[in-house]
Protein backbone atom coordinates (compact mmCIF):
# COMPACT_ATOMS: atom_id res chain seq x y z
CA UNK A 1 0.00 0.00 0.00
CA UNK A 2 0.97 3.53 -0.69
CA UNK A 3 2.55 5.42 2.22
CA UNK A 4 2.14 9.05 2.94
CA UNK A 5 3.95 11.18 5.28
CA UNK A 6 1.16 12.39 7.36
CA UNK A 7 3.02 15.35 8.52
CA UNK A 8 1.85 16.95 5.07
CA UNK A 9 -1.39 18.16 4.70
CA UNK A 10 -3.34 16.98 1.29
CA UNK A 11 -6.17 18.39 0.12
CA UNK A 12 -8.82 15.31 -0.29
CA UNK A 13 -9.36 14.88 -3.88
CA UNK A 14 -5.91 13.78 -4.23
CA UNK A 15 -7.25 10.06 -4.30
CA UNK A 16 -4.31 8.09 -4.68
CA UNK A 17 -3.85 4.85 -5.52
CA UNK A 18 -2.37 1.58 -4.17
CA UNK A 19 1.32 1.42 -4.30
CA UNK A 20 4.24 -1.36 -4.35
CA UNK A 21 7.44 -0.55 -2.66
CA UNK A 22 8.83 1.25 -5.77
CA UNK A 23 6.95 4.02 -4.28
CA UNK A 24 8.23 6.89 -2.13
CA UNK A 25 8.71 5.71 1.81
CA UNK A 26 8.53 8.80 3.31
CA UNK A 27 9.38 12.37 2.04
CA UNK A 28 12.90 12.85 3.77
CA UNK A 29 15.73 12.98 1.38
CA UNK A 30 17.79 9.62 -0.05
CA UNK A 31 21.13 9.48 -1.15
CA UNK A 32 21.59 5.83 -2.03
CA UNK A 33 20.70 3.90 -5.42
CA UNK A 34 19.25 0.94 -4.80
CA UNK A 35 20.43 -2.25 -4.45
CA UNK A 36 20.45 -5.15 -7.05
CA UNK A 37 17.86 -7.31 -5.75
CA UNK A 38 15.22 -4.09 -6.22
CA UNK A 39 16.65 -2.59 -9.38
CA UNK A 40 15.96 -6.42 -11.00
CA UNK A 41 12.31 -5.15 -10.90
CA UNK A 42 12.85 -3.27 -13.68
CA UNK A 43 12.92 -6.44 -16.18
CA UNK A 44 9.86 -8.10 -13.81
CA UNK A 45 7.34 -5.79 -12.63
CA UNK A 46 8.51 -2.49 -14.09
CA UNK A 47 8.88 -0.97 -17.00
CA UNK A 48 12.95 -0.26 -18.12
CA UNK A 49 12.06 3.33 -17.35
CA UNK A 50 10.53 2.53 -13.76
CA UNK A 51 6.55 2.34 -14.41
CA UNK A 52 3.91 -0.16 -13.54
CA UNK A 53 3.83 -2.49 -16.13
CA UNK A 54 0.61 -3.52 -14.95
CA UNK A 55 -2.62 -2.26 -16.21
CA UNK A 56 -5.11 -0.43 -13.79
CA UNK A 57 -7.79 -3.09 -11.99
CA UNK A 58 -10.77 -2.18 -14.67
CA UNK A 59 -8.05 -2.32 -17.75
CA UNK A 60 -8.53 1.28 -18.08
CA UNK A 61 -5.50 1.73 -17.71
CA UNK A 62 -3.63 -0.68 -19.64
CA UNK A 63 -0.25 -2.91 -19.08
CA UNK A 64 3.08 -1.89 -20.92
CA UNK A 65 4.18 -3.49 -23.88
CA UNK A 66 6.68 -1.62 -25.01
CA UNK A 67 5.41 -1.84 -28.87
CA UNK A 68 6.49 0.86 -30.77
CA UNK A 69 4.43 1.27 -34.27
CA UNK A 70 5.95 0.53 -37.67
CA UNK A 71 4.51 4.02 -39.35
CA UNK A 72 6.57 6.95 -41.41
CA UNK A 73 6.75 10.60 -41.24
CA UNK A 74 4.14 11.90 -43.29
CA UNK A 75 5.64 13.88 -46.53
CA UNK A 76 5.65 16.90 -44.47
CA UNK A 77 7.50 15.75 -41.57
CA UNK A 78 4.65 15.49 -39.25
CA UNK A 79 4.10 12.61 -36.99
CA UNK A 80 0.78 10.40 -38.24
CA UNK A 81 -1.93 10.18 -35.33
CA UNK A 82 -1.87 6.14 -34.75
CA UNK A 83 -5.43 6.87 -33.34
CA UNK A 84 -7.13 9.24 -35.63
CA UNK A 85 -9.98 7.13 -35.94
CA UNK A 86 -11.03 6.55 -32.41
CA UNK A 87 -14.00 8.81 -30.58
CA UNK A 88 -14.17 9.88 -26.94
CA UNK A 89 -15.23 7.32 -24.74
CA UNK A 90 -16.82 10.26 -23.13
CA UNK A 91 -16.68 13.79 -22.16
CA UNK A 92 -16.30 15.24 -18.94
CA UNK A 93 -18.08 19.12 -18.32
CA UNK A 94 -19.18 21.01 -15.90
CA UNK A 95 -22.11 19.72 -15.00
CA UNK A 96 -20.96 16.07 -14.77
CA UNK A 97 -16.77 16.82 -13.69
CA UNK A 98 -17.84 15.54 -9.65
CA UNK A 99 -18.42 12.11 -10.71
CA UNK A 100 -14.78 11.87 -12.22
CA UNK A 101 -13.06 14.47 -9.46
CA UNK A 102 -11.32 11.58 -8.20
CA UNK A 103 -9.39 11.62 -11.76
CA UNK A 104 -9.10 15.56 -11.93
CA UNK A 105 -6.09 17.96 -10.60
CA UNK A 106 -6.95 21.05 -8.23
CA UNK A 107 -6.71 22.30 -11.55
CA UNK A 108 -8.85 21.24 -14.12
CA UNK A 109 -11.33 21.79 -11.24
CA UNK A 110 -10.68 25.38 -11.31
CA UNK A 111 -11.32 25.85 -14.99
CA UNK A 112 -14.44 23.75 -14.96
CA UNK A 113 -15.56 26.23 -12.13
CA UNK A 114 -14.69 29.20 -13.65
CA UNK A 115 -15.60 28.32 -17.82
CA UNK A 116 -18.69 25.95 -17.33
CA UNK A 117 -19.63 26.61 -20.80
CA UNK A 118 -16.54 26.47 -21.99
CA UNK A 119 -14.12 24.00 -20.65
CA UNK A 120 -14.41 20.18 -21.61
CA UNK A 121 -12.37 17.48 -21.51
CA UNK A 122 -13.14 14.72 -23.97
CA UNK A 123 -11.47 11.11 -23.09
CA UNK A 124 -10.32 8.91 -25.11
CA UNK A 125 -8.99 4.91 -24.73
CA UNK A 126 -5.02 5.33 -22.72
CA UNK A 127 -2.44 3.85 -24.75
CA UNK A 128 0.97 4.00 -23.27
CA UNK A 129 3.10 4.78 -25.67
CA UNK A 130 5.99 5.47 -24.77
CA UNK A 131 9.01 3.70 -25.20
CA UNK A 132 12.75 4.46 -25.67
CA UNK A 133 16.11 2.56 -27.55
CA UNK A 134 17.62 -0.40 -25.68
CA UNK A 135 20.73 1.79 -24.93
CA UNK A 136 18.82 3.74 -22.75
CA UNK A 137 17.39 0.85 -20.73
CA UNK A 138 20.59 -0.50 -20.15
CA UNK A 139 22.01 2.99 -19.23
CA UNK A 140 18.62 3.38 -16.60
CA UNK A 141 19.26 -0.15 -15.50
CA UNK A 142 22.57 0.45 -15.06
CA UNK A 143 21.85 4.15 -13.19
CA UNK A 144 19.49 2.55 -10.63
CA UNK A 145 22.50 0.64 -8.76
CA UNK A 146 24.86 3.74 -8.98
CA UNK A 147 23.36 7.23 -9.29
CA UNK A 148 23.00 9.56 -5.65
CA UNK A 149 21.99 12.78 -5.07
CA UNK A 150 24.49 15.23 -3.54
CA UNK A 151 23.31 16.30 -0.02
CA UNK A 152 21.85 19.65 -1.20
CA UNK A 153 19.73 17.56 -3.75
CA UNK A 154 20.63 19.67 -6.41
CA UNK A 155 24.08 17.55 -8.17
CA UNK A 156 22.90 13.72 -9.45
CA UNK A 157 26.29 11.92 -9.20
CA UNK A 158 26.75 9.21 -11.12
CA UNK A 159 23.93 9.04 -14.11
CA UNK A 160 24.33 8.96 -17.64
CA UNK A 161 22.12 8.25 -20.71
CA UNK A 162 19.00 7.28 -18.76
CA UNK A 163 16.28 7.75 -16.30
CA UNK A 164 18.93 8.33 -13.18
CA UNK A 165 16.42 7.43 -10.16
CA UNK A 166 13.71 4.66 -12.30
CA UNK A 167 12.57 3.60 -8.81
CA UNK A 168 12.43 6.85 -6.35
CA UNK A 169 12.59 7.73 -2.68
CA UNK A 170 11.75 11.27 -2.47
CA UNK A 171 10.18 13.89 -4.93
CA UNK A 172 13.60 15.45 -5.74
CA UNK A 173 14.32 11.93 -7.34
CA UNK A 174 11.21 12.45 -9.62
CA UNK A 175 11.63 16.03 -10.65
CA UNK A 176 15.60 15.22 -11.62
CA UNK A 177 13.91 11.71 -13.80
CA UNK A 178 11.79 14.73 -15.89
CA UNK A 179 14.75 16.76 -16.10
CA UNK A 180 16.53 14.15 -17.44
CA UNK A 181 13.70 12.24 -19.38
CA UNK A 182 14.73 10.69 -22.75
CA UNK A 183 14.17 13.24 -25.75
CA UNK A 184 16.62 11.86 -27.72
CA UNK A 185 20.66 13.24 -29.03
CA UNK A 186 18.88 16.72 -30.06
CA UNK A 187 16.12 18.42 -32.45
CA UNK A 188 15.26 21.66 -34.41
CA UNK A 189 12.13 23.32 -33.68
CA UNK A 190 10.46 26.07 -35.60
CA UNK A 191 8.11 27.13 -33.18
CA UNK A 192 5.54 30.46 -31.83
CA UNK A 193 4.14 31.37 -28.48
CA UNK A 194 1.29 32.77 -27.72
CA UNK A 195 0.12 34.98 -25.07
CA UNK A 196 -3.51 34.79 -25.34
CA UNK A 197 -5.11 37.46 -23.39
CA UNK A 198 -8.89 37.68 -21.57
CA UNK A 199 -10.37 39.00 -24.65
CA UNK A 200 -9.19 36.77 -27.05
CA UNK A 201 -6.43 38.65 -28.62
CA UNK A 202 -3.11 37.04 -28.93
CA UNK A 203 0.51 38.54 -28.66
CA UNK A 204 3.44 36.54 -30.79
CA UNK A 205 7.04 35.27 -29.68
CA UNK A 206 8.69 32.30 -31.17
CA UNK A 207 11.93 31.53 -32.86
CA UNK A 208 14.39 28.82 -34.43
CA UNK A 209 15.84 26.87 -31.38
CA UNK A 210 18.56 24.19 -31.41
CA UNK A 211 18.71 21.78 -28.75
CA UNK A 212 21.34 19.04 -28.03
CA UNK A 213 21.21 16.71 -25.18
CA UNK A 214 25.00 15.03 -24.83
CA UNK A 215 23.77 13.43 -21.70
CA UNK A 216 22.00 10.93 -24.24
CA UNK A 217 24.89 10.64 -26.58
CA UNK A 218 24.48 7.32 -28.03
CA UNK A 219 28.18 7.34 -28.45
CA UNK A 220 29.27 8.64 -25.29
CA UNK A 221 29.18 6.90 -21.81
CA UNK A 222 29.72 7.49 -18.52
CA UNK A 223 33.57 8.23 -18.24
CA UNK A 224 33.42 10.64 -21.58
CA UNK A 225 30.15 12.74 -20.59
CA UNK A 226 30.76 16.19 -20.27
CA UNK A 227 28.71 16.80 -17.47
CA UNK A 228 26.12 19.13 -19.46
CA UNK A 229 22.30 17.82 -19.71
CA UNK A 230 20.97 20.40 -22.27
CA UNK A 231 22.58 22.75 -24.49
CA UNK A 232 20.20 25.29 -26.40
CA UNK A 233 20.43 28.05 -28.80
CA UNK A 234 17.64 30.40 -29.99
CA UNK A 235 17.18 32.47 -32.19
CA UNK A 236 14.22 34.62 -31.79
CA UNK A 237 12.02 35.97 -35.00
CA UNK A 238 9.23 37.11 -32.98
CA UNK A 239 7.86 39.88 -31.52
CA UNK A 240 9.72 42.00 -34.36
CA UNK A 241 11.19 43.87 -31.87
CA UNK A 242 13.08 40.81 -30.24
CA UNK A 243 14.28 39.54 -33.97
CA UNK A 244 17.57 39.08 -33.83
CA UNK A 245 18.02 38.43 -29.99
CA UNK A 246 19.66 35.47 -29.13
CA UNK A 247 19.55 33.26 -26.14
CA UNK A 248 22.49 30.45 -24.89
CA UNK A 249 21.78 28.07 -21.98
CA UNK A 250 24.29 24.99 -20.98
CA UNK A 251 22.75 23.74 -18.27
CA UNK A 252 24.73 21.12 -15.76
CA UNK A 253 24.15 18.27 -14.19
CA UNK A 254 25.95 19.53 -11.07
CA UNK A 255 23.56 22.14 -10.29
CA UNK A 256 25.23 21.99 -6.54
CA UNK A 257 28.73 24.20 -7.45
CA UNK A 258 27.85 25.11 -11.35
CA UNK A 259 24.72 27.19 -11.70
CA UNK A 260 22.82 27.38 -15.28
CA UNK A 261 25.34 29.26 -17.61
CA UNK A 262 23.39 31.12 -20.41
CA UNK A 263 24.12 34.36 -22.54
CA UNK A 264 22.08 36.56 -24.68
CA UNK A 265 22.83 38.81 -27.76
CA UNK A 266 20.65 41.67 -28.41
CA UNK A 267 21.28 43.36 -31.50
CA UNK A 268 21.23 46.55 -30.48
CA UNK A 269 24.33 46.71 -27.89
CA UNK A 270 25.81 44.10 -30.84
CA UNK A 271 27.57 42.34 -27.68
CA UNK A 272 27.13 39.11 -26.25
CA UNK A 273 26.89 39.04 -22.59
CA UNK A 274 26.11 36.67 -19.49
CA UNK A 275 22.37 36.48 -18.46
CA UNK A 276 21.98 34.94 -15.17
CA UNK A 277 18.32 36.11 -14.97
CA UNK A 278 17.55 33.62 -17.54
CA UNK A 279 16.30 31.08 -14.90
CA UNK A 280 13.74 30.42 -11.74
CA UNK A 281 11.19 33.25 -11.87
CA UNK A 282 12.31 35.58 -13.99
CA UNK A 283 9.16 36.71 -16.02
CA UNK A 284 9.69 35.03 -18.99
CA UNK A 285 10.26 37.69 -22.11
CA UNK A 286 7.79 35.91 -24.72
CA UNK A 287 4.80 35.90 -22.44
CA UNK A 288 4.08 39.87 -21.05
CA UNK A 289 4.15 38.29 -17.11
CA UNK A 290 2.42 35.53 -17.45
CA UNK A 291 4.88 32.81 -17.16
CA UNK A 292 8.39 32.20 -15.77
CA UNK A 293 11.45 30.71 -17.03
CA UNK A 294 11.05 27.96 -14.99
CA UNK A 295 7.36 27.17 -16.54
CA UNK A 296 9.08 26.26 -19.67
CA UNK A 297 8.97 22.32 -20.22
CA UNK A 298 6.86 22.67 -17.35
CA UNK A 299 10.38 22.82 -15.21
CA UNK A 300 13.62 23.47 -15.77
CA UNK A 301 16.66 24.47 -14.12
CA UNK A 302 18.15 23.72 -10.47
CA UNK A 303 15.22 22.07 -8.13
CA UNK A 304 17.21 24.52 -5.63
CA UNK A 305 14.96 26.96 -4.37
CA UNK A 306 12.02 24.37 -3.44
CA UNK A 307 11.83 21.54 -1.01
CA UNK A 308 10.18 18.52 -2.92
CA UNK A 309 7.20 16.44 -0.92
CA UNK A 310 6.92 13.04 -3.10
CA UNK A 311 3.17 12.23 -2.27
CA UNK A 312 2.35 9.30 -3.96
CA UNK A 313 0.72 8.15 -7.02
CA UNK A 314 -2.92 8.45 -8.96
CA UNK A 315 -4.80 7.91 -11.81
CA UNK A 316 -5.95 11.40 -13.59
CA UNK A 317 -6.82 12.48 -17.16
CA UNK A 318 -3.94 13.91 -18.84
CA UNK A 319 -2.74 15.01 -22.52
CA UNK A 320 -1.51 12.25 -24.20
CA UNK A 321 -1.01 10.56 -27.86
CA UNK A 322 -2.18 14.64 -29.18
CA UNK A 323 -0.71 14.12 -32.37
CA UNK A 324 -4.04 15.61 -34.01
CA UNK A 325 -3.28 19.04 -32.19
CA UNK A 326 0.58 18.78 -33.24
CA UNK A 327 -0.28 18.20 -37.12
CA UNK A 328 -2.61 21.22 -37.00
CA UNK A 329 -0.10 23.31 -35.67
CA UNK A 330 1.70 23.00 -38.47
CA UNK A 331 -1.64 24.42 -41.20
CA UNK A 332 -0.61 27.73 -40.63
CA UNK A 333 -1.75 31.05 -38.39
CA UNK A 334 -5.41 30.52 -38.86
CA UNK A 335 -5.23 26.60 -37.44
CA UNK A 336 -3.20 27.86 -35.05
CA UNK A 337 -5.80 31.03 -34.06
CA UNK A 338 -8.86 28.13 -33.93
CA UNK A 339 -6.83 26.30 -31.10
CA UNK A 340 -5.73 29.28 -28.86
CA UNK A 341 -9.37 30.16 -27.68
CA UNK A 342 -9.83 32.10 -24.69
CA UNK A 343 -9.15 31.00 -21.32
CA UNK A 344 -8.11 27.57 -22.49
CA UNK A 345 -7.40 26.32 -25.74
CA UNK A 346 -10.05 24.85 -27.61
CA UNK A 347 -11.39 21.23 -26.49
CA UNK A 348 -12.18 20.36 -30.00
CA UNK A 349 -8.44 19.74 -30.42
CA UNK A 350 -7.49 18.59 -27.48
CA UNK A 351 -6.87 14.60 -26.14
CA UNK A 352 -7.40 13.30 -22.74
CA UNK A 353 -6.57 9.86 -21.48
CA UNK A 354 -6.54 8.26 -18.11
CA UNK A 355 -2.69 7.33 -17.00
CA UNK A 356 -1.10 6.87 -13.85
CA UNK A 357 0.86 10.11 -12.72
CA UNK A 358 3.31 10.77 -9.58
CA UNK A 359 2.30 13.68 -7.65
CA UNK A 360 4.97 15.86 -6.24
CA UNK A 361 4.94 19.18 -4.01
CA UNK A 362 7.34 21.92 -4.27
CA UNK A 363 7.34 24.28 -0.95
CA UNK A 364 9.62 27.36 -0.82
CA UNK A 365 12.57 26.80 1.35
CA UNK A 366 13.35 28.69 4.35
CA UNK A 367 15.30 31.56 2.79
CA UNK A 368 14.15 30.92 -0.79
CA UNK A 369 12.24 33.07 -2.87
CA UNK A 370 9.94 32.58 -5.49
CA UNK A 371 7.07 33.78 -7.14
CA UNK A 372 5.61 30.47 -7.11
CA UNK A 373 4.95 29.98 -3.09
CA UNK A 374 4.07 26.14 -3.82
CA UNK A 375 3.83 23.76 -6.80
CA UNK A 376 1.96 20.82 -7.15
CA UNK A 377 3.69 18.38 -10.19
CA UNK A 378 1.62 15.38 -11.90
CA UNK A 379 4.80 13.32 -13.42
CA UNK A 380 3.73 10.71 -16.04
CA UNK A 381 5.03 7.52 -15.09
CA UNK A 382 5.63 6.28 -18.27
CA UNK A 383 7.94 8.90 -20.07
CA UNK A 384 8.81 10.82 -16.51
CA UNK A 385 7.51 14.13 -18.25
CA UNK A 386 5.25 16.78 -16.32
CA UNK A 387 2.04 16.38 -17.69
CA UNK A 388 -0.04 19.09 -15.53
CA UNK A 389 0.65 21.45 -12.67
CA UNK A 390 -1.57 23.34 -9.82
CA UNK A 391 0.36 26.60 -9.02
CA UNK A 392 -0.77 28.52 -5.53
CA UNK A 393 0.39 31.82 -4.45
CA UNK A 394 1.97 33.32 -1.71
CA UNK A 395 -1.53 33.33 0.16
CA UNK A 396 -1.86 29.87 -0.68
CA UNK A 397 -4.51 30.35 -3.57
CA UNK A 398 -4.80 28.46 -6.51
CA UNK A 399 -3.22 31.01 -9.13
CA UNK A 400 -2.42 29.47 -12.22
CA UNK A 401 -2.83 25.85 -13.56
CA UNK A 402 -0.63 24.25 -16.83
CA UNK A 403 -1.10 21.49 -18.60
CA UNK A 404 1.31 19.35 -21.10
CA UNK A 405 0.02 17.85 -24.68
CA UNK A 406 2.76 14.85 -25.04
CA UNK A 407 3.57 14.46 -28.70
CA UNK A 408 4.18 10.27 -29.60
CA UNK A 409 7.31 10.45 -31.39
CA UNK A 410 7.63 7.16 -32.70
CA UNK A 411 10.42 7.90 -34.67
CA UNK A 412 12.39 8.09 -32.05
CA UNK A 413 10.82 6.46 -29.92
CA UNK A 414 9.90 8.87 -27.31
CA UNK A 415 7.13 11.31 -25.75
CA UNK A 416 7.70 14.73 -25.76
CA UNK A 417 6.29 17.55 -24.40
CA UNK A 418 4.59 19.91 -26.78
CA UNK A 419 2.31 22.87 -26.64
CA UNK A 420 2.43 23.46 -23.13
CA UNK A 421 -0.12 26.20 -21.61
CA UNK A 422 -0.54 28.17 -18.68
CA UNK A 423 -4.07 29.90 -17.40
CA UNK A 424 -4.15 32.22 -15.04
CA UNK A 425 -7.28 32.00 -12.81
CA UNK A 426 -7.28 35.66 -11.87
CA UNK A 427 -6.54 37.80 -15.09
CA UNK A 428 -8.26 34.74 -17.52
CA UNK A 429 -5.14 34.93 -20.00
CA UNK A 430 -2.59 32.17 -20.69
CA UNK A 431 0.87 31.24 -21.99
CA UNK A 432 0.74 29.20 -24.61
CA UNK A 433 4.37 27.36 -25.74
CA UNK A 434 6.30 25.36 -27.76
CA UNK A 435 3.80 25.80 -30.89
CA UNK A 436 5.74 23.70 -33.65
CA UNK A 437 4.79 25.36 -36.98
CA UNK A 438 6.99 22.67 -38.59
CA UNK A 439 7.32 19.38 -37.44
CA UNK A 440 10.07 18.88 -35.06
CA UNK A 441 13.36 17.33 -36.78
CA UNK A 442 15.16 14.84 -34.58
CA UNK A 443 18.50 14.10 -34.99
CA UNK A 444 21.91 14.10 -33.21
CA UNK A 445 21.92 17.62 -32.23
CA UNK A 446 24.93 20.30 -32.51
CA UNK A 447 28.76 20.34 -31.25
CA UNK A 448 29.78 21.97 -28.13
CA UNK A 449 31.41 24.28 -30.32
CA UNK A 450 27.72 25.69 -31.85
CA UNK A 451 27.01 26.50 -28.14
CA UNK A 452 29.33 29.09 -26.93
CA UNK A 453 29.38 32.68 -26.84
CA UNK A 454 32.08 33.01 -30.17
CA UNK A 455 29.36 31.06 -32.26
CA UNK A 456 26.63 33.33 -30.79
CA UNK A 457 29.06 36.48 -32.14
CA UNK A 458 29.15 34.09 -35.59
CA UNK A 459 25.57 33.57 -36.02
CA UNK A 460 24.84 37.39 -35.19
CA UNK A 461 27.00 38.83 -38.21
CA UNK A 462 25.64 36.76 -40.62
Amino acid sequence: MLTINTTHKTRNWLGFVGLSFAAVCSSGMSFAAVDTETASRLKTDLTPMGAERAGNADSSIPAWTGQVINEKLTADGNRIDPFADEQPLFKVTAENFKKYQDKLTEGQIALFEKYPDTFRMDIYPSHRTHAAPQFVYDNTYANATRVKLDESGNSVIGAFGGIPFPIPHNGNEVIWNHNLRWLGEGAFKKYISLTVYDNGSLGYGGGDLWETYPYYDKDSSLDKFDGNLLELFLSYNLPTRRKGEVILVQDPMDQATTPRQAWQYIPGQRRVRRAPTIAFDTPHGQFNGQAVYDDSFMFNGSPERYDWNLIGKKELFVPYNNNGLMQSFTQGDESIKKIATPHHTNPDYERWELHRVWVVEATIKAGQRHLYEKRRFYIDEDSWAIVATDIFDGRGNLWRVGFANLLYAYDLPGTLIRGTWHTDLQNGAYAFNEIDIEPIRLYEGEDHGFYTPSNVRNMSRR
